[in-house]
């Protein structure tokens, strides 16, 4: 499998594929991607995305002078196979990760419980050492929690 995020298993019409706005991005099939509060245009997944944010997981690649490109949205319910930056643990069942980047999961081993903690490990693909999770990429509906 090629790096970064596939979708696995979605609920009934939650595998839908839209185009979405972008500015000066190169994509490859499988970037994770996320929409900062305010912005017109979706910019690439990185360690500093948080849970609240809308994601969605590019379909089609795209060059740096493509103004849209197709991805599925992140929904509740939705399982993920994503590129590991560790070897994959059965003890990190339930573990909350952050991502490395738009096309890795940071699994450290333990449960992260910071507002960056955007991929819930529910098992994995193949033997451990393939580096590939499955799980939950966490629904953001764009709204900070936090925010005054």
């Amino acid at each position: 499998m090629a790096a970064g995020f596939k979708l696995v298993k979605a609920p009934h019409s939650s595998s839908h594929v839209e185009e979405l706005p972008i500015s000066s991005l190169t994509l490859a099939v499988g970037d994770m991607l996320e929409l900062d509060v305010g912005a017109t245009t979706w910019t690439t997944a990185d360690s500093a995305t948080e849970h609240w944010q809308k994601k969605a997981v590019v379909q089609e690649a795209a060059t740096s002078s493509a103004t849209v490109v197709k991805a599925i949205p992140v929904l509740p319910g939705q399982i993920w196979e994503a590129e590991s930056a560790n070897d994959a643990a059965t003890a990190d069942n339930g573990d909350r990760m952050l991502l490395t980047d738009q096309n890795t999961v940071n699994n450290t081993g333990t449960d992260n419980t910071s507002e960056e903690a955007c991929f819930i490990q529910r098992g994995f693909a193949g033997a451990t050492t393939d580096k590939r999770l499955l799980g939950e990429v966490v629904f953001g509906t764009g709204i900070n929690p936090d925010a005054a």
